[in-house]
Formats: structure tokens, C-alpha cells, sequence
């Protein structure tokens, strides 16, 4: 490997690793929506140049987990009320999609799979644990995806899923949601164990409707610096 190649080795890792931090953060709900994120204070506190941060900050927004404003630098994208229902909406054409095969494919180990899922998220609501139940919430609809063998509606509603840290942030999920939602997501699984697509259809579509009537009914949510969250002075 010449110079040049380890240069750009080096970049490529200081710039993955301050996109890694960030998404876990979103993916957490570490975060608050409209969060600053100045170039200056990131490339101090990961001791990377302003470079890597810009490009680490441009994949994100690509993740549509940074919104880049011009002239103003970048903050943590807070979606609308519409972007949040957009993200609602294409959820439900790939998930509706994706329980019909599984409900028609499933099989013991699948259904093994999906049950850990569920406990696992309910025991993180039980402790209160919120922010851990609602991303195993978040997983077991990536675990769908992934049992379904579909590697191109997997991929889409990654990022979809992705996203939905900031939807629950914006929404403000009360904390029954954990409850609720563990209780959907158990009688999902079971739907496809009893492989009655039909009814595991109607679930999915009732559980993302109930987020939806979340949506409805929420506030906006406050902003502030990210700089609180990393623990670094601005």
C-alpha cells in the first residue's frame, strides 16, 4: 500500500467513525431533534479534520438523519408531521408485504426467532428501559424483513426504520406505547406461527396505525445542542 492509500484509509475511518457515533445516537434517541452540529466542536472532540466530519455529516444526511441547511451548517433533521406520515406510509407497503410471506413461509425456527425478539423487547419496557425497548421494537421489524429473504424490501426498510427514532422523538411516545407495542408484536408472531396471512396483514396494518394515531396527538417536541449530548462544550 503506498502513502496515498494509507491517507485515504485513515480518512475513510475517522469519517466512519464520526457517522457511527451520530447514527447511534439518533438510533438511541440521544439526541434532540434540531440538534446544532457544528463542524468546529466534532472535529475537536473526535480529533478528526473538519473534512471527515463534512463528509461524515453528508452521508447522514443521505440517511435523511441530518438535514444540511445552507449557509447555516448542519443540525439533526426533525421531520414534519407529513415526512413522519411518509415515513409511516411506505413502512406499511413493505411490512404489509413482508408478513404476507413470512405468514405463508414460516416455519419452528423463524417463529424461534420472533418470539426472543418479542420477550427481549418486553423485558427492556418491564425495567423501563425505554430507549433500549423501543429499539429491539425498531429490530424486530428489520428481523421480519430479514426472515423474509428479501434482500432489496430489507435493504429499503432499513432505512426506513432508520428514520424512525426521530418519527418516535417527534411523535413523543408515551410510555404505554412500550407495552402496546409488545403486545402487537406478540400477536404478529403468532399470526404467523398459525400462518394466516390474512390476519397477520390486518395486525401490521393496525400496529402502524396506531403509531399514525400517535402522530395525531403529539406536541412538538423541544431542540437543543448537540454538544449536551456528547458531552463537550460549545
Amino acid at each position: 500500500m503506498n502513502n496515498t492509500d494509507g491517507i485515504s484509509s485513515g480518512r475513510e475511518a475517522a469519517d466512519e467513525r464520526v457517522f457511527r457515533s451520530i447514527h447511534d445516537l439518533v438510533q438511541a434517541q440521544r439526541v434532540a431533534l434540531g440538534a446544532k452540529l457544528k463542524e468546529v466542536e466534532l472535529a475537536r472532540h473526535f480529533k478528526v479534520s473538519r473534512n471527515s466530519v463534512r463528509t461524515a455529516l453528508l452521508r447522514l444526511s443521505h440517511k435523511g438523519l441530518v438535514t444540511l441547511v445552507p449557509n447555516r451548517g448542519a443540525v439533526i433533521a426533525k421531520p414534519s408531521r407529513d415526512e413522519c406520515r411518509d415515513v409511516l406510509h411506505a413502512r406499511s407497503a413493505v411490512e404489509l408485504a413482508v408478513v404476507d410471506h413470512l405468514a405463508r413461509n414460516s416455519s419452528p425456527e423463524i417463529i424461534h426467532q420472533l418470539r426472543m425478539q418479542v420477550d427481549a423487547q418486553r423485558a427492556a419496557f418491564d425495567r423501563s428501559d425505554t430507549a433500549n425497548g423501543h429499539r429491539l421494537a425498531v429490530d424486530f421489524h428489520r428481523l421480519l424483513a430479514r426472515l423474509a429473504g428479501n434482500q432489496l424490501l430489507a435493504q429499503f426498510l432499513d432505512d426506513l426504520l432508520a428514520r424512525m427514532p426521530l418519527v418516535i422523538l417527534a411523535i413523543g411516545m408515551p410510555q404505554p406505547f412500550g407495552e402496546a407495542a409488545s403486545a402487537d408484536h406478540t400477536a404478529l408472531v403468532e399470526a404467523i406461527a398459525q400462518r394466516d396471512a390474512v390476519l397477520a396483514s390486518r395486525l401490521m396494518a393496525d400496529h402502524l396505525a396506531h403509531l399514525q394515531e400517535a402522530l395525531d396527538r403529539a406536541p412538538p417536541p423541544p431542540a437543543n445542542s448537540i454538544a449536551d449530548v456528547l458531552g463537550f462544550e460549545s
